[in-house]
């Protein structure tokens, strides 16, 4: 077996182990949730939040569980009802708190469908000088490249 089989072999080993690990985790943590709504809640150890804390007792260490109540709106739509409700409380000073932001995303699902795109919209002529444009770069201007490693497409060799 080459060094090369052995990484694949022990990389899916490790993937499924991880996924597996995660779902654990997940259920624990839902468990160790629906303990603190309901168990004895205590007061946050930093004074400047609002909410409590459950402490989650295990046989060697104790994990607070948080139940916050500062959760602060992070983005919302402009003319959006929290927009209005925002606006209202705090009038003119509301872009000391938020700003608006303008920002394209790209339509195309990934480079393949964009470049098809581009050639289908722009044609021949500008298609190319637009896909080389809208190239990510880094600092010194080199397109940036991708290297990934597809765990979930592996097969399995047929004999």
């Amino acid at each position: 077996m080459t060094t090369l089989q052995k990484s694949v072999d022990r990389g899916l080993e490790i993937r499924a182990q991880i996924e597996g690990l995660e779902n654990e985790l997940s259920v624990i943590e839902q468990c160790l949730k629906k303990s603190a709504l309901v168990g004895q809640q205590i007061e946050l150890t930093d004074p400047d939040r609002e909410g409590r804390q459950y402490l989650a007792r295990g046989t060697e260490a104790i994990v607070p569980v948080i139940l916050t109540a500062d959760l602060v709106t992070q983005t919302f739509a402009d003319g959006s009802t929290v927009h209005a409700r925002l606006s209202d409380a705090a009038g003119e000073k509301l872009g000391q708190f938020y700003r608006p932001v303008t920002t394209w995303k790209v339509l195309a699902k990934n480079g393949k469908a964009f470049r098809l795109e581009a050639g289908a919209i722009l044609g021949e002529k500008l298609g190319p000088a637009f896909i080389t444009a809208a190239l990510a770069r880094d600092k010194n201007g080199t397109p940036k490249n991708q290297i990934k490693v597809e765990w979930d497409r592996a097969e399995d060799i047929q004999p």
